[in-house]
């Protein structure tokens, strides 16, 4: 979901067009864009700190307002990040709805958690109850946006723009309300990921205080609209522009992606630090903060096999990357400027050739820093070296599933074997792995599934998943947009909308999580097993008793030391052939006639039928020691020596 942002055929943006340049007067021209809650405030915006960039680069004065700050001061820290994480119904939106639509009665909270008495749950196990949620959404919230509006000369500006991705929609309209009816002549834009699609136009319909909104990418559009502005062109005819007018809401199409990812200027977080350390963050955001940054926008990999469930990028799909060179620079800038070497990559998927010619680089120049990237599973050993010695310790690698059959289903273009590999060579450089295990895909079985919770037995020692659950329907997936080649029925909006906006927004259009029925998937109960093994991984692994496999080499052979508990622990010995058998798999998977072949090049020249070869690697899987699937066999244990 990518910055304020997207845009089709205008490749770069205007090397160094100014207001100024452009013939535009931009004096007493001043814009304001603003982070509403409830987005994290462990690290700056980058759509905010991309678009004030941008916009001072087109020669307009801008500034940055960071209001989820100022709440999560007003809350401490640990509350409002809890909020920030809450989960897919719309929590954290519905708790800003009576600032954004007026109050309602009591009896929508009752009506609300009778809906979702999870809610109740959640707010249990980060130390506050239902009373608590009341009072935030009656009386603390409403206040919270009247500061808001009573704290800025809003009438110092042209233009104030919200950046509205995830759960930040309602409070930024309830700001936008605000601002126009006490300075109705500033203008309003809203842009980010909740205007994609026909969501935008959706939401200008609805509410006639949004001058303008942004669909797609805003790199080329919204400095575009600011000199329209100040030329007084109150509806510019711009791609991605939806404008609300005197006779109605006007659509312009989506915005063009911009092709030259290396034209866009390095994001400015000055206002987010002044603001976090002027409120006294300081203490408690310091360790954690984090830098945004962005080197690439779409994916390569949904370029050519869209995942079947994935609601990103909309119709900005295109991939499109940075210069190797100019990440070096930015990354170096921002290091500089700021004194914190941890980035977050925004980036839906890694570009394989920063490998080599970014990563090795930093590794090279003895680079402090460290990273978060979504990355594609599809590592080698050697990869996820360079990876971590360039400075990578956290990834998402879209691991969805331990069967092959339903990855399959998925498109995701990799199978368990890889899925394992990536797990446990990540696990011996360091790298922590956040991964899912989902399912629900049409064409699943319970063979599907009885496999995969047999493989996930064999990798105990790994790091487990987050979670497991069904997929979620969303916006601009294949499954929400193909409903001719997909069994998807009976889709609605997920129910929680309704209970957030007003009855005159229509939800088919201003959704994004959708509730649904899909034929050919099995039932909840199929998965029990599952979910509970799953939850027993992770508290062991939470624990100091995490289960452990390793081997040490020795001249004569393998040493294998495993650990499943306090009752299954000990060494197996391979000695000659056995070893080498077990060694030669370690670092990927291979064919029995492949080891077959790799023992006798040994020095040892073992000549072993290959029916003893086969027998041989069963016998590792039946120990689990190894997995296997379709003639491929890879070793599970990790290696002591630290050499790899």
């Amino acid at each position: 979901m990518g910055p304020f942002v997207a845009l089709e055929n205008q490749p770069t943006l205007p090397e160094g067009q100014s207001a100024a340049r452009s013939g535009v007067s931009a004096e007493g021209f001043r814009v304001a864009l603003i982070c509403m809650p409830f987005g994290s405030v462990t690290r700056p915006s980058i759509q905010i700190g991309l678009l004030a960039a941008i916009a001072e680069q087109a020669g307009f004065e801008t500034d940055p307002h960071y209001f989820n700050i100022d709440l999560a001061a007003q809350l401490t820290p640990v509350t409002y990040e809890a909020l920030c994480e809450q989960g897919r119904h719309m929590t954290s939106e519905w708790l800003f709805a009576p600032a954004a639509f007026g109050p309602g009665n009591e009896g929508d909270e009752d009506a609300y958690f009778e809906a979702f008495p999870e809610d109740e749950e959640w707010a249990k196990s980060i130390g506050k109850d239902r009373a608590f949620l009341v009072e935030l959404r009656r009386q603390t919230l409403p206040c919270f946006v009247d500061r808001c509006l009573e704290s800025v000369d809003w009438s110092r500006y042209r233009v104030v723009g919200f950046s509205s991705t995830f759960q930040q929609n309602v409070a930024s309209l309830a700001l936008a309300r605000r601002i126009k009816e006490r300075y109705p002549q500033v203008i309003t834009v809203m842009g980010g990921a909740n205007m994609d699609g026909e969501m935008g136009p959706e939401y200008v319909r609805s509410f006639k205080f949004i001058d303008y909104g942004v669909v797609g990418e805003g790199d080329v559009v919204f400095p575009s609209l600011l000199r329209s502005l100040a030329l007084d062109e109150r509806n510019p005819n711009l791609p991605g522009l939806v404008a609300n007018t005197a006779s109605g809401v006007v659509v312009n199409g989506g915005a063009v992606p911009i092709r030259e990812l290396d034209a866009l200027p390095t994001p400015n977080y000055d206002s987010y630090f002044e603001r976090a350390i002027g409120l006294g963050l300081l203490p408690y955001y310091r360790t954690s903060w984090t830098l945004p940054f962005e080197s690439s926008r779409g994916c390569w990999w949904g370029e050519k096999h869209h995942c079947t469930f994935c609601g990103l990028n909309n119709l900005g799909m295109a991939y499109r990357s940075k210069s190797p060179q100019r990440v070096l620079n930015e990354l170096s800038s921002l290091a500089a400027r700021h004194r914190i070497t941890s980035f977050t990559a925004v980036d839906n998927i890694l570009d394989w050739k920063y490998v080599p010619e970014v990563f090795l680089q930093l590794d090279q120049m003895k680079a402090d820093y460290q990273f978060f990237y979504e990355i594609k599973a599809n590592l080698t050993r050697q990869q996820i070296q360079t990876l971590y010695r360039g400075g990578v310790r956290r990834i998402q690698p879209g691991i969805e599933s331990m069967s092959t059959h339903v990855l399959q289903l998925m498109r995701k273009g990799c199978n368990m074997l890889i899925n394992i590999r990536c797990l446990k060579w990540c696990l011996y450089y360091g790298i922590h792995v956040s991964w899912n295990l989902i399912w629900g895909f049409p064409g699943e079985t319970e063979a599907d599934y009885q496999s995969q919770l047999e493989v996930l037995k064999c990798i105990s020692h790994l790091q487990p998943p987050f979670c497991g659950s069904r997929i979620w329907l969303e916006r601009f997936s294949p499954y929400y947009m193909d409903r001719e080649s997909f069994p998807v029925r009976n889709v609605r909006p997920e129910p929680s909308y309704r209970y957030v906006y007003p009855e005159r927004v229509d939800l088919e259009k201003a959704a994004y999580f959708f509730d649904y029925e899909m034929d050919g998937t099995l039932p909840t109960d199929a998965h029990v097993a599952t979910q509970r093994y799953i939850a027993e991984w992770k508290k062991c692994w939470e624990s100091d008793q995490r289960h452990t496999l390793k081997y040490r080499r020795i001249p004569e052979g393998v040493l294998i030391d495993y650990n499943w508990g306090p009752e299954r622990r000990g060494t197996y010995t391979l000695f000659g052939a056995l070893g080498l058998i077990y060694e030669f798999c370690v670092e990927t998977f291979h064919t029995a006639s492949q080891v077959t072949a790799y023992l006798r090049s040994t020095p040892e020249g073992y000549d072993l039928p290959l029916e003893e070869v086969e027998d041989a690697l069963n016998e590792f899987c039946r120990g689990r020691l190894m997995v296997s699937e379709e003639g491929k066999y890879l070793s599970l244990a990790i290696p002591t020596n630290p050499n790899w």
